[in-house]
């Protein structure tokens, strides 16, 4: 039997707690999106729930996720269920959950999350993460409350950034660092109908006053919000 961590008589009891994380495959950094839940009640829903981690391919998380349903496996789903609250992959995110309130015909559950930007030039492996818990079985639905706590983050501060400007494709620009595109050059993109604004300065060196977006697949392609040209250039 399964002694409960939580004890307080307005909250509902959190029996089994299991916290952790899966790194993929995948690098880059993303904008701060909140967690998501899913609802497990029956050893087949977490059959297909471990099945679905399991699609992230990679030997360590073979093992995180075998040593998870190790876990998992001791559950009586004539009794308990189990609340997964997690996230999309992500980098540099925790989430941690207060408390579960029954309360409006449903389980509240209320859940701190933050994410911190590093803007790293070579950002690491995305992870998707975790926090499972196990409580007394309920048809209620469960609804999410979420705290944010990560604040505004550097990166959405407009920076200087200069380069040749350039067509790219389907009317979009880019923005090529001046002193011409070496191994670790960065390569900045203009895309969607903000692009047709600058198109008068392309071919010239220009520095413009923009924000980095914080979602990228590539640490030498990056997407940017332009707001203003600063200074347009001689050219040499």
């Amino acid at each position: 039997m399964f002694a409960p961590l939580s004890v307080n008589a307005a909250d509902m009891q959190i029996y089994k707690e299991f916290k952790g994380h899966l790194t993929t495959n995948i690098r880059g950094t993303s904008a701060s999106i909140p967690p998501h839940v899913k609802v497990i009640r029956s050893r087949e829903g977490m059959t297909h729930f471990l099945d679905k981690l399991r699609e992230i391919r990679n030997y360590p998380v073979h093992l995180k996720v075998n040593q998870l349903e190790s876990e998992l496996k001791r559950v009586n789903f004539d009794q308990y269920m189990l609340v997964a609250v997690m996230t999309e992959p992500i980098d540099n995110y925790s989430i941690s959950v207060s408390k579960v309130l029954e309360k409006d015909g449903a389980l509240q559950v209320y859940v701190n999350y933050s994410h911190i930007n590093k803007n790293d030039d070579i950002p690491g492996k995305k992870s998707v993460y975790y926090n499972i818990l196990m409580l007394k079985k309920s048809d209620m639905p469960v609804m999410l409350k979420l705290n944010n706590l990560s604040g505004k983050k550097k990166n959405d501060v407009p920076v200087d950034l200069t380069g040749r400007l350039l067509y790219w494709k389907y009317s979009d620009l880019q923005l090529v660092p001046h002193k011409g595109r070496s191994k670790k050059s960065v390569i900045y993109y203009i895309k969607g109908p903000q692009a047709k604004k600058f198109e008068k300065y392309v071919g010239r060196v220009v520095t413009l006053k923009a924000v980095i977006s914080r979602d990228q697949d590539s640490p030498y392609e990056k997407d940017i919000v332009v707001e203003k040209v600063t200074k347009v250039h001689e050219s040499p």
